[in-house]
């Protein structure tokens, strides 16, 4: 649990609790205003980490909270997002100017909401450690070495040397650094060859590299910052000169690396939005959906349909304690789960102690019938071996049909993939009408598998809905 503590000042009731919604699923904790002048209030009264800062505002706006926060010395180094609905390019400036670390258009999307909070966060936490970054000089030239190590030394940095670009580049492989300084003429591997692999789309592209050279040779100063150099600097160095290019590499660096945490929390995110989502939709379905389709429904030509109903488990679950009766059906379903999955089947849903799975979509296959076979021999199996486990373990009563059905994403929260048609309403029958630790197929289901499994015929029955209909009971492969 998270426990720093964020103070959204905005006076749109909407907002503030759409962004302390997100921002308290993650952990923090969120304290509410609706007016800036009591926001800068409880600003001095509780030591917050950071702010969320609406700009317009009645009586006191966002701009104006800036400015006293920034004159007063208590105030001045909490770090502030502004929020607002407004991309004004000025107003972004004029905030940056007046101390925000960031600025975000409303609404705010959560993950990009979290990942900016996070990334101040991490910001902060860094330059409480204070503004010293880690360098590497690189020069042949052992005097120079010396001096410019000093000099960066004094300012509180980490210090590296390297003599060539083929250490150099050992280095830079193997280390974290912020900046490099880089001299041109070196054995082994002169400069340019070790700015260009830096810049070459690898692990080392990010870091800032200010070129350090004793010629005074523009075309070599145009050709360094051309392929990726931050800056460029003449020997012998004026220290003064030295700290402000240092000074505006490093802020360069930070913000790449800023934008980078911001592209990985995103990216994290995502991917667990997409992994929880791949738990509710087939992944060809979500594929789609996140191509750009709305509407998703098709017709498939041939399917398998299946349904299994745990029998008596109504009159079981009145007798359980909850947690006996979740970690039961949890010990069912996920068997039948990953009995699916070996068999490339998409389960669709259960409902309550019923379980519904289908082969041939949202992918089309020739051995659907087959696979969807295998898959209920197997449930059976399973049944038997939790009923050995686990006592009072109910029977399993599975029906199956071929045919053609429509399927498709309905809702709009809360959705799901499903399965409509006569072929669906037909399996359901075959395993309301049933029995018992059996499978119960239709003539469609026989006709298809009656070469490669044993079946018993059950005979001729009234099925609801259906009328008379010979119906089968499944036993296993020949």
């Amino acid at each position: 649990m998270d426990k720093r503590c964020i103070l959204i000042i905005d006076d749109d009731d909407l907002n503030r609790t759409l962004m302390a919604t997100c921002l308290e699923e993650y952990g923090f904790t969120v304290q509410e205003v609706a007016e800036g002048a009591i926001g800068l209030e409880a600003m001095r009264n509780t030591p917050f980490d950071l702010v969320l800062l609406d700009l317009l505002m009645p009586e006191m706006d966002g701009f104006e909270v800036l400015r006293r926060m920034k004159e007063e010395k208590t105030l001045r180094h909490l770090p502030v997002i502004v929020t607002s609905g407004e991309m004004d390019q000025e107003s972004i400036a004029r905030c940056i100017e007046l101390g925000a670390v960031d600025y975000m258009t409303k609404p705010c999307d959560p993950l990009l909401l979290r990942a900016r909070v996070q990334n101040v966060f991490c910001a902060t936490a860094r330059m409480k450690g204070g503004a010293a970054g880690t360098m590497l000089v690189v020069d042949d030239d052992a005097l120079c070495r010396a001096l410019l190590t000093t000099c960066l030394e004094e300012k509180g940095h980490m210090v590296a040397e390297a003599e060539d670009g083929l250490k150099a580049w050992e280095m830079i492989q193997a280390g974290e650094f912020d900046l490099v300084f880089l001299d041109l003429l070196m054995p082994e591997m002169n400069g340019f060859e070790v700015l260009e692999r830096m810049k070459s789309g690898g692990a080392a592209d990010h870091i800032p590299v200010i070129v350090v050279s004793g010629e005074n040779d523009m075309d070599s100063m145009v050709r360094c910052i051309e392929s990726g150099a931050a800056d460029f600097l003449y020997k012998p160095f004026e220290p003064a000169i030295l700290h402000a290019r240092v000074k505006s590499s490093l802020a360069l660096k930070r913000l790449h690396d800023q934008e980078r945490a911001y592209f990985k929390a995103i990216q994290e995110e995502r991917g667990k939005s997409e992994h929880l989502l791949l738990n509710i939709l087939p992944k060809p379905i979500l594929d789609r959906l996140k191509g750009g389709e709305e509407i998703i429904a098709d017709y498939f030509e041939d399917a398998t349909v299946l349904f299994a109903d745990l029998v008596g488990f109504t009159g079981l679950a009145g007798k359980m304690a909850p947690i006996a009766l979740v970690n039961l059906l949890n010990a069912v379903f996920s068997r039948f789960d990953g009995a699916a999955s070996r068999r490339g089947l998409e389960k669709i849903k259960t409902i309550g102690d019923a379980y519904m799975a289908v082969g041939g979509v949202p992918v089309p296959r020739s051995d659907h019938a087959e696979a969807v076979a295998d898959l209920a021999l197997e449930m059976l199996s399973a049944i038997a071996d939790l009923k050995t486990d686990l006592a009072g373990a109910p029977q399993l009563r599975i029906g199956i049909h071929s045919g053609p059905v429509v399927a498709g994403i309905i809702g709009t929260h809360k959705f799901s993939y499903d399965l409509w048609g006569d072929t669906v309403n037909v399996a359901s029958r075959m395993e309301s009408h049933g029995v018992p630790g059996a499978i119960h197929v239709s003539a469609a289901v026989h006709e298809r598998l009656r070469d490669r499994y044993r079946f018993e015929e059950r005979g001729t029955m009234a099925i609801k809905g259906k009328g008379d209909m010979t119906t089968w009971l499944l036993i296993g492969r020949k």
